[in-house]
Formats: C-alpha cells, sequence, structure tokens
C-alpha cells in the first residue's frame, strides 16, 4: 500500500425531501446496499449498530467479476448535514467517502464524493495503461449518480 496521487470527484442532485430524511438513509448503513450500484452490503462490526464517529462496518463490494470487501470507519456524524468515512485497506486508510445535505427552497442539495488517499502498487499500476484511469473515474461518477438516483426515489417513498 502507498500513498498515490489519488484523485476525488463528486457528484450532486436535488432531492424533493428534506435534509434529515435523506441524511438517515445514508447513516443506516446496512442499507447502502440499495443505493450503490457497486456496494453490495455493509455489516456492523466490533459491536457498532448505529452511525457514530468511530463506529466501525465492512463494505462488501463487487464490479465486474472483481468482488472485495474493506473495514470502514465513521469519521463524520453530523446529523442532517454530512456523513463520512473511510474506507481502509490493511490498515491504512484507502479512500474518504463523504454525503452532505443542504437545504434548498424545493427540498435538498445532496453530494456525494470520494478522494482516493491510498493504494496498493497493483493498482496503480493498472491506472498507468491507457485509458484505464480515465474508465475508473467515468464509472465513478456513473455509480455515484446511479446512487443518488436510488437515494432520491427511496426518499420519495418516505
Amino acid at each position: 500500500m502507498s500513498r498515490s496521487r489519488g484523485w476525488s470527484d463528486e457528484v450532486a442532485i436535488e432531492v424533493a425531501a428534506p435534509p434529515e430524511r435523506l441524511w438517515r438513509l445514508i447513516a443506516d448503513v446496512p442499507r447502502m446496499g440499495e443505493w450503490s450500484p457497486v456496494c453490495r452490503r455493509c455489516e456492523w462490526i466490533e459491536g457498532f449498530a448505529s452511525a457514530a464517529v468511530g463506529a466501525r462496518f465492512i463494505g462488501h463490494t463487487r464490479q465486474g467479476p472483481v468482488r472485495w470487501s474493506r473495514v470502514c470507519e465513521i469519521t463524520t456524524s453530523d446529523q442532517d448535514r454530512e456523513f463520512a468515512f473511510k474506507t481502509l485497506f490493511q490498515g491504512a486508510e484507502a479512500t474518504r467517502w463523504r454525503y452532505r445535505f443542504e437545504s434548498t427552497s424545493t427540498g435538498t442539495r445532496v453530494t456525494e464524493s470520494y478522494e482516493v488517499v491510498s493504494m496498493p502498487r497493483w493498482v496503480q499500476l493498472l491506472h498507468r495503461l491507457p485509458g484505464m484511469h480515465a474508465k475508473a473515474r467515468r464509472d465513478g461518477l456513473h455509480n455515484m449518480t446511479r446512487t443518488l438516483d436510488r437515494l432520491r426515489t427511496a426518499a420519495k417513498r418516505g
């Protein structure tokens, strides 16, 4: 694992629902698999069962034929405003995920973002192949858009 020349991206949408409803959906970590097209499921670990700073969970993910799991730790749990966590790989921070909720005149602006902090060397080498880094970024933006669209649908259902 080494520090990478990481990257970050974000996607935002407007949702006709109050921030508290959206925050509750995102902070309900075991439901993450309902929103994300990559995350399949999450489960609390180490005795945690709620979205408090320092709480840990395991996220099980899949993209195409590749599957992996990561321990995650909640870094921000500011009710109705922000929810963030970091993924860990071999005990080191790998990626930071963040959801921000801002009231608007028609509901809430929800922003999902990520920042790659470090990655295994083999992944860094893979990203040096022509077009791979650009594809990873496109896929990330597409998947975040799908996540927020699914979140919007769930919020409309109440």
